[in-house]
């Protein structure tokens, strides 16, 4: 079976200068990345790089940061995705778990790294002398990457992917979408989540362009469609809930303008059939909507379901995740592991090509969660932790979790991860956390302090900012003096969502006091479902996160007629200074008008 990196340098010989990479500081032919490949692969060998070994990529979206994933592979290594604003206590978390000693990164980042003892390399800047290497042919067992997820114990679960696996995930992506040499597709998804290996490697390795967008950009919608027209983009992936935000924002004339657009991929949440029924409304003929579904653990999807406009009036809460990619084998089980009749809901899980080879360094859950396949002869299956159902049709419906993992924004997140984070914290005794709300969910925390004089939230919050992901802090925080329980002694969740939620200490809540607070507010109010803010409460404090940050922009650009940067929320958190920078934009607007 051919490589990932064969097939790169195959189709780099096939077509050296084609466009490969664009980004805005320029582009790159096929030859000149596949040179820059192979010098960064002999610095990592000459750096002691070997078969399977990590190596961490802590690099923005751009061509470097393809340069790293690409040579990282030609040198045999393993890359482990990390984003640069991630907690440094995290990262070292990862590092550590990884055993990853080498670290391709950026300039601002490689002192950091060299003063842990690792060994720091930066692209472009310490390989110019080195041969290049040339494209080398791992065995299909081979690792490519290990993606670090939540885990339940509070220790991250890094997943280990073989090039058999991704290989035969790229080959579906083309055999379901038959990219074209030139045909480009935009890669705006994060590179710590699996979905960027098929936006990034698929185009490469059939002669396709990769447009990237600019670093921070993924959560804005607007950006995401006018660089999709601008680089006529024929592919785009979303996981729902940032769908849901495309949509909200797309314009007649952007759908006009996506003359290439062929086809739309989602994955990473349960698609609602209203999503649908929008992406319809709007793309009448020509452009596919496929709802795929799987894991890390599977090479990143295993199901697909080529979605339909009845799809959108489904009586169910989710569309289809459909039927088995290439390579890929779907059952339904019982807790014995055993088949269920077509109907019958039990636990989906996944035999095939695709299969990971573990978690790194973790026997235990490893053969916990890949365990043999009664049907397989030899072979392992994965316990995906989904709970699904054959539908009359012979296709596969989800339908929810054995567990208490959830997905907030495509990412996947263990409760107990993050429950075990708040009971670190020194003031609080005891914690739960539970996922709320219909379409994108949030997470709520409910806390129990160590002393009668409580704990402070903010403290509670900073607390887990510095050691989880953004995506794994909640967004409201509800302090009691004891948890609900059952008479068995569980904790009662049921009870926990009934109580209403809060975010931080409201205290005296500061009216609006001019024009255009009142405008901010009304629309913080509007987009955090709440009656009342404070001009000078924290967006983030009060529920909001980086969705809703980009729906309170939106409303924004539309009630003030500019076209505001997303960073005004996130560096302008509260009512106040939001609306001073807008006033001041406005001002800037009009000057720049008269002149």
């Amino acid at each position: 079976m051919t490589s990932l990196d064969e097939m790169f340098a195959r189709q780099a010989h096939r077509t050296p200068s084609a466009t490969a990479v664009v980004d805005d500081d320029g582009t790159l032919d096929y030859a000149t990345l596949d040179r820059r490949v192979g010098h960064l692969a002999a610095t990592l060998r000459a750096a002691g790089v070997r078969a399977d070994q990590p190596v961490a990529l802590v690099l923005d979206r751009s061509t470097h940061m393809v340069v790293g994933v690409l040579a990282v592979l030609r040198a045999g290594g393993a890359y482990v995705p990390i984003e640069p604003e991630t907690p440094t206590a995290r990262r070292e978390a990862i590092l550590a778990d990884a055993a990853a000693t080498v670290c391709v990164v950026s300039p601002a980042l490689a002192d950091e790294v060299r003063a842990t003892g690792r060994t720091a390399v930066v692209p472009d800047t310490d390989h110019a002398g080195n041969a290049p290497l040339e494209s080398t042919s791992p065995h299909p067992d081979q690792l490519c990457a290990i993606y670090y997820t939540s885990g339940s114990t509070g220790r991250p679960k890094g997943v280990a992917c073989t090039h058999g696996g991704w290989a035969n995930r790229m080959r579906w992506m083309q055999e379901r979408h038959h990219l074209q040499p030139g045909e480009t597709v935009l890669q705006k998804t994060t590179l710590t989540f699996d979905d960027a290996a098929v936006e990034l490697l698929w185009p490469l390795l059939v002669g396709g362009r990769v447009a990237m967008l600019a670093p921070g950009a993924h959560r804005d919608p607007r950006a995401i469609i006018d660089a999709a027209v601008r680089h006529e983009a024929v592919h785009l992936q979303f996981v729902p809930s940032v769908f849901d935000l495309f949509l909200e924002t797309l314009t007649d004339a952007d759908v006009a303008g996506l003359t290439r657009l062929r086809s739309v991929l989602c994955s990473g949440e349960a698609l609602r059939p209203e999503l649908v029924r929008r992406f319809f409304a709007r793309f009448p003929d020509g452009v596919s909507l496929d709802n795929t579904w799987g894991a890390t653990e599977v090479s990143i999807d295993s199901t697909y379901h080529i979605c339909r406009p009845e799809d959108g009036r489904a009586d169910g809460t989710s569309v289809p995740i459909g039927q088995p990619m290439t390579g890929n084998r779907v059952t339904v089980r019982d807790p014995r592991h055993q088949p269920v009749r077509a109907g019958e809901v039990g636990e989906l899980c996944i035999g095939g090509i695709g299969l990971a080879r573990g978690y790194q360094g973790d026997p235990r859950r490893t053969a916990a969660a890949f365990v043999p396949d009664p049907d397989g002869f030899g072979a392992r299956m994965y316990r995906t932790g989904d709970r699904g159902a054959q539908r009359p049709d012979g296709t596969l419906a989800f339908v929810d979790r054995v567990d208490h993992q959830v997905k907030i924004r495509g990412v996947r997140i263990e409760l107990g991860e993050v429950e075990a984070a708040l009971r670190s914290h020194p003031e609080v005794a005891d914690a739960v956390v539970l996922a709320l709300g219909t379409g994108t969910r949030h997470l709520a925390a409910y806390l129990v302090p160590r002393s009668a004089g409580g704990c402070s939230v903010d403290d509670v919050r900073a607390h887990l900012r510095a050691v989880l992901t953004s995506y794994a802090v909640p967004t409201h925080f509800t302090v009691l003096d004891r948890l609900p329980l059952h008479p068995n002694g569980k904790v009662d969740r049921a009870a926990l969502a009934a109580l209403p939620a809060s975010g931080a200490d409201e205290g005296a809540l500061l009216a609006p006091r001019t024009v255009t607070e009142e405008t901010v507010a009304e629309i913080w109010c509007a987009v955090l479902d709440v009656d009342r803010i404070g001009v000078d409460q924290d967006f983030f404090a009060a529920g909001g996160h980086s969705l809703l940050a980009v729906r309170v922009l939106s409303r924004l650009r539309q009630a003030f007629g500019l076209d505001i940067p997303l960073r005004l929320i996130f560096d302008h958190p509260t009512i106040a200074t939001s609306a001073a920078e807008l006033e001041r934009l406005v001002l800037a607007d009009l000057e720049g008008a008269a002149r």
